[in-house]
């Protein structure tokens, strides 16, 4: 007789990753406030953090989850996000934009990037490579718009060989999440 179970738990990666950033920002949170925010169901939340334990990256306690000094480590430098207008350069109501340094090599055409976005739960991305002192699309093409690259140029200082995402979804967080998914995709193919 076999033992019926529950429904899988429903998260990608990002929000293993999101869930350290969120426990490193509130220095302790409980299980529920953190599935809150992240946006996933209760079960997920257990998962994640069970993994999250087992790894040595946090703490569990009565008073909530507490990242380690391997936790903080493997945290590193975490990611800016911040909202831009990309204009007719995205598909989505909202946009969120980071940048992802040294990464131009780890693109091509940036398709598999806007896949990793969609599987994110966003509309889609745009993925721009700064080259040759200017913010290009991956086939070289130039014509990105003034306004909008001197924009993401002030916010994010790119260097020769980093890629600015665009994540583009119907709210701030699905945004957030499909350009958070492209930065985690170009920054694992690096290791």
């Amino acid at each position: 007789m076999s033992r019926a179970i529950g429904p899988l738990p429903r998260f990608a990666e990002i929000h293993v990753r999101k869930a350290l950033e969120l426990i490193a920002k509130h220095k302790k949170i409980g299980r529920k406030r953190l599935a809150g925010e992240l946006g996933v169901g209760e079960g997920s939340m257990r998962t994640i953090l069970n993994q999250l334990k087992k790894q040595g990256l946090i703490t569990s306690s009565r008073g909530g989850h507490a990242l380690t000094t391997k936790g903080k480590r493997s945290l590193g430098r975490s990611l800016e996000f911040v909202r831009v207008d990309a204009g007719n350069l995205s598909v989505g109501r909202v946009d969120v934009a980071t940048i992802v340094r040294g990464a131009a090599k780890r693109v091509r055409r940036g398709i598999e990037q806007r896949d990793e976005a969609i599987k994110a739960g966003a509309d889609g991305a745009t993925i721009l490579v700064f080259k040759r002192r200017g913010l290009r699309f991956p086939d070289g093409f130039l014509n990105v718009g003034r306004k909008l690259s001197s924009t993401l140029v002030e916010i994010f200082k790119p260097h020769e060989g980093d890629v600015i995402v665009i994540g583009t979804a119907r709210d701030v967080k699905r945004a957030e999440d499909g350009a958070r998914a492209v930065a985690s995709s170009l920054s694992r193919k690096r290791r």
